[in-house]
């Protein structure tokens, strides 16, 4: 495949990136006319931008929960703005490339049990809310101007097999926590669920899904591995010979606190006729995580 991908100095994106291109896939990567990274918030960024390739991958943006509410003008810009940007770019030019998007856990009402793909949702953050948005204005692109997409909700990444980042996020945390402190803390001891899924699965399921036609115009839950953040916290405590301790939630984290989050993932699994490779007690103690 010949991919445009916007976002490539991610977490997700330095890694997808790097697979793609082993792969055998070219990858593009568009910058500013200086070498310099390109402000994807200007339209006028985008004049220059040759749309004739197969996919397009949109894994830049502003991620966050709790910081959203006092930026708010920030995350509608870097998560609505870009995606309008470059759908209106695409359907003014004579290419229709299919735009790999991903989503998140955060536009989902808690449950204990795995969530399908229409599952209820609930939104508690403006992140969340960035986000069903975007997937709706690619359903809406799709329609008018036949744009081509395919949303992947994601829900915790771990591992990294670029640069020195032994993780991000949750698990990141986690492990940052034990290393430093020696304990890992958890809001109302980690009851809640997700589901964990290795950045090598992540990064070849979206591949797959990218270069898959029945995968076209649809939303997938990523599929990976269900565990309580306890369970996966004690995991790592282990690892570094730290304790697990519950704190209590501080209100306002509380309050838009999602519940369990799990997946389930089989909807892809099938259609790209794969299998999730990784568990993460194997990775937590390999000692390539030291």
């Amino acid at each position: 495949m010949k991919c445009l991908f916007f976002g490539a100095g991610g977490y997700l994106g330095r890694n997808l990136v790097s697979q793609l291109r082993q792969n055998g896939n070219e990858v593009v990567i568009p910058s500013a006319p200086d070498g310099g990274r390109l402000d994807l918030i200007k339209i006028e960024s985008y004049v220059n931008i040759d749309w004739n390739v197969d996919v397009v991958f949109l894994f830049a943006g502003i991620t966050g929960t709790t910081t959203a509410f006092d930026n708010y003008e920030k995350f509608i810009a870097g998560n609505e703005l870009v995606l309008l940007h470059i759908l209106d770019s695409i359907r003014r030019s004579s290419s229709r490339p299919r735009v790999i998007f991903p989503s998140t856990r955060l536009i989902y009402g808690g449950s204990d049990n795995p969530l399908h793909e229409n599952g209820a949702q609930k939104f508690k953050t403006l992140y969340g809310v960035n986000k069903i948005a975007c997937e709706h204005y690619l359903n809406v692109y799709a329609n008018a101007f036949d744009i081509p997409y395919t949303v992947l909700r994601v829900c915790v990444p771990y591992a990294s097999n670029v640069g020195n980042n032994y993780s991000f996020g949750t698990i990141g945390n986690f492990i940052s926590q034990a290393r430093s402190a020696k304990r890992i803390c958890l809001y109302g001891g980690g009851t809640v669920k997700r589901t964990l899924t290795h950045i090598d699965d992540l990064c070849r399921i979206i591949s797959l899904t990218a270069g898959h036609s029945e995968t076209t115009n649809r939303t997938y839950n990523v599929p990976g591995e269900n565990m309580s953040l306890y369970e996966a916290a004690s995991l790592v405590a282990a690892k570094y010979g730290a304790c697990v301790e519950s704190v209590d939630w501080p209100e306002f984290d509380a309050r838009i606190e999602s519940g369990s989050t799990v997946f389930d993932g089989s909807l892809l699994l099938d259609t790209l006729q794969t299998a999730v490779e990784y568990r993460f007690s194997e990775w937590v103690t390999d000692a390539k995580v030291v």
